[in-house]
């Protein structure tokens, strides 16, 4: 066994490293009160966050005052600090929208550097990028340990890892162990221990054999030392030197997620502590701690030594040591609930009662097999609401997992529970069955993530094939950063990720529709987004947002034209639209085989029928549902043919028109056919109306009774686009004359014949007069069609 040293400035954590204190002085310089941190509880396994060392970062807390931090984009730990956990930020924990990028208020006990820390048996420099098919593949909690799995591919050979870490005591004394379980290979490997640049705090002390009393004479008095043994591996196994590097070290910031990062070169010798392991080594660990003195350091080298004695090279006795216990959460709902005001003659809506602790900011839901709901948070939960589809107030909340990177979006199959993140795909199991999920698995990562707040990745949804389909957010992208604003198609093994279409600025909703399982998508109204709009994720098509690599760099920006969406949202009724479901059957009322499409800002739903003209889907979209607790975030149609809505608001920055931060509604058809126009077919000449009721034939068959405008908008790097009429005049709409309207004989249908009308522009239809046979007026007398094309044919 081999011992290392190296002296340790108490300022490192200063000069090293990002922390809150640059927020503090920025609040104290704008004179605004300085942002308070959320810390997450001490049980917590593991919170993954985008920190300045890597966007994809996973923490663990290895005790009340001591955690280490994973990169999963290089396989390898990159900070390891004492004092508070990770100081998260963000508007999913209460706080405004900036600073959004977590930091450490510790001190950093030690740090490596942006390499992949494998190479093959003596090697000498180790590379700045993660080779081709290293693979991260999750993390696992089983058995109360937290473990790192990965795959590492050196000398033609896939080789798997298990990494885990853990305070240890010896003697009187605690250290950090970090634990390397190895697949069966035929190579020797060299790890990465410990580095130590030549401009850094750190003074190197020197390698010298356990057994000697000998201590560096440049240590100097009442200065920490670091020391790092290895156990489980025979003599010699560490070695250091200075070998010439040349990497770059990205520090990620809240401007540069948007801008750029800094790139700070490292170019030079810096000392390296290597560690051998041999081809038939099955494991090993490094053991670090801080010592004040000789003394002490000899204590500590004793205390290794008599377990590596004690267990004959065995793995020791508690080697797997215990997360913080927990168990499942369990809650219950509010007594007193606020009660749904979404209320007509056709649909009732019912509000759960929800426990505060949930803090339910409704990210994703699916329903599992047994009818329960599951439902992710923005904050990084999964919760399941056992009981969903049975009285609200008898509902039970179950906690599933915790600590994923803000999660907007999540689906079941085959019983399992998959959530997109913004970090990777994962797919969350519960493996001895005790009610909380113990696997996470990373089925894919590979898509660029800048740690930008604005960076969400949505869904999945599964297509026809099976694959995973998710939705990249391009807004405050960066051509650099791989498929930001691009539809995402992922294979069933998640070995495989494929670029479908770009242009998207932030996707938020994403569902499937027919039999086919056609992949839509909701767009928000913003920058190169005239308005929100649905678009059918179609291979190759641009849908007018910047978007990243794999597009051409010389086109970033640069677009004059974009494909057009299916159905364009008028602003008036929707201004960030959100989730997305089909309605499947007769059990919602009478609107089977269409969407509903949610609102945020509006906290509404709206109703959506989609048509294919020549080939190419367009259709109209009426205002449906209203008055929901919190901003319409997610929706999901049950198994009890019931609308569930997923709701949520951060008031310092995502604001919607409604009471709540964070709700869960439910829907029902009451039974009482409400009168609408049910449906529309574009014609070469006109519309054809299709109602849920007899329709008056007099009125309905009056010109008059109808009126039609067209409107277009201007495609620009400007926030949103004001409408345009056909002659180009702002703010205006083209009046379009109805010159015949033929009722059918069974009152069900009306033909409008119309003229001055051009493809390329939404066509409102206002039907103030039509009525019933009763004499009832329309629920909705307002659609807006998207005429993208005229059909070839002269019938629907």
């Amino acid at each position: 066994m081999r011992s290392l040293y190296s002296q340790m400035l108490p300022a490192m954590a200063v000069l090293l490293f990002a922390t809150t204190e640059p927020v503090r002085a920025q609040a104290a310089k704008n004179k605004v009160a300085p942002v308070i941190p959320h810390y997450d509880p001490p049980d917590q396994p593991f919170r993954m966050a985008p920190m300045p060392q890597s966007t994809r970062s996973i923490v663990v807390p290895l005790a009340t005052n001591l955690h280490l931090a994973f990169d999963t984009a290089l396989l390898r730990t990159h900070t390891v600090w004492s004092g508070k956990g990770l100081a998260l930020l963000g508007p999913q924990y209460g706080l405004p929208k900036s600073p959004f990028i977590s930091t450490n208020d510790g001190t950093v006990l030690w740090t490596m550097p942006p390499v992949f820390p494998w190479a093959v048996g003596g090697a000498k420099l180790f590379p700045a990028k993660l080779p081709e098919n290293a693979l991260f593949n999750g993390v696992s909690t089983k058995g109360g340990v937290l473990t790192f799995h990965y795959e590492i591919f050196i000398g033609g050979q896939k080789i798997p890892v298990a990494e885990s870490a853990r305070v240890e005591l010896f003697g009187e004394r605690a250290a950090v162990v970090r634990r390397f379980e190895l697949g069966p290979r035929k190579q020797p490997l060299r790890f990465l221990a410990l580095t130590m640049p030549k401009d850094s705090p750190f003074a190197f002390g020197g390698i010298i054999a356990m057994q000697s009393a000998w201590v560096p004479p440049d240590i100097e008095p009442g200065r920490s030392v670091v020391v790092l043994h290895v156990r489980g591996l025979k003599a010699q196994a560490l070695s250091g030197g200075w070998p010439d590097v040349d990497y770059e070290i990205e520090r990620v910031s809240e401007a540069g997620t948007e801008k750029g990062n800094e790139r700070v070169r490292v170019k030079g010798s810096e000392f390296r502590i290597r560690c051998d392991v041999p081809a038939d080594a099955a494991w090993f660990e490094l053991i670090t701690t801080l010592v004040p003195d000789a003394a002490s350091e000899r204590k500590f080298t004793a205390a290794v030594a008599a377990t590596e004695t004690a267990n004959l090279g065995k793995p020791p006795l508690g080697a797997s040591a215990k997360l913080a216990s927990s168990s499942p959460k369990l809650a219950v709902g509010e007594k007193m609930g606020r009660p749904s005001s979404v209320f007509t003659s056709s649909y009732r809506g019912e509000a759960f009662p929800l426990p505060k602790e949930a803090n339910l900011l409704v990210g994703g839901m699916d329903f599992l097999p047994n009818g329960d709901l599951a439902v992710c948070t923005w904050a990084g939960d999964v919760w399941i609401v056992e009981g969903a589809t049975g009285s609200p107030a008898a509902a039970k909340y179950r906690r599933f997992a915790r600590g994923l990177a803000e999660p907007m979006g999540l689906a079941v199959r085959d019983g399992k529970i998959y959530v997109g993140t913004k970090q990777g795909l994962y797919r969350l199991t519960d493996t001895d069955s005790n009610g909380e999920a113990d696997l996470f698995e990373c089925l894919n990562q590979g898509w660029g993530y800048t740690g930008s707040y604005n960076a969400f990745v949505y869904g999945p949804v599964f297509d026809k094939a099976g694959n995973f389909i998710l939705a990249s957010a391009g807004h405050s992208g960066r051509w650099d950063s791989p498929y930001m604003g691009w539809g995402i198609r992922i294979s069933p093994d998640g070995a495989k990720l494929d670029a479908i279409c770009s242009g998207f600025r932030e996707p938020n909703g994403i569902g499937t529709f027919g039999p086919d399982r056609d992949v839509f998508v909701s767009e928000n109204q913003g920058q190169w987004m005239a308005a929100c709009k649905l678009n059918h994720v179609t291979p190759g098509k641009f849908y007018g947002h910047p978007s990243a690599w794999p597009a051409p760099q010389e086109e970033y920006g640069k677009h004059t034209r974009f494909d057009p969406p299916a159905v364009w949202f008028p602003y008036k009724l929707a201004r960030s639209t959100t989730g997305i479901v089909e309605i499947t059957d007769d059990r919602f009322g009478p609107f089977k085989g269409q969407l509903v499409v949610g609102d945020f800002q509006n906290a509404i739903v709206t109703r959506v029928q989609l048509e294919k003209v020549n080939g190419e889907y367009q259709g109209a979209v009426w205002p449906f549902l209203k008055q929901f607790q919190s901003g319409v975030n997610r929706l999901a149609y049950g198994p009890d043919g019931k609308l569930y809505i997923g709701g949520c608001q951060a008031p310092l920055s995502w604001k919607a028109v409604a009471p709540l931060d964070f709700a869960l509604e439910r829907v029902s058809y009451t039974g009482k056919l409400p009168f609408e126009v049910k449906e529309v077919h574009a014609l070469r000449d006109g519309f054809e109306l299709t109602f849920t009721q007899p329709v008056e034939a007099k009125a309905a068959a009056d010109p008059e009774s109808y009126d039609v405008t067209q409107y277009g908008f201007k495609y620009h790097a400007k926030y949103g686009s004001p409408e345009f009429d056909h002659d180009g005049k702002e703010n205006a709409a083209t009046l379009i004359k109805v010159t015949g309207a033929t009722v059918s004989p069974d009152k069900l249908k009306v033909r409008l014949k119309l003229e001055g009308w051009k493809t390329g522009y939404v066509t409102m239809v206002r039907s103030l007069d039509v009525k019933n046979a009763a004499g009832e007026s329309l629920v909705n007398d307002t659609f807006w069609y998207s005429l993208n094309q005229l059909p070839k044919s002269a019938t629907p």
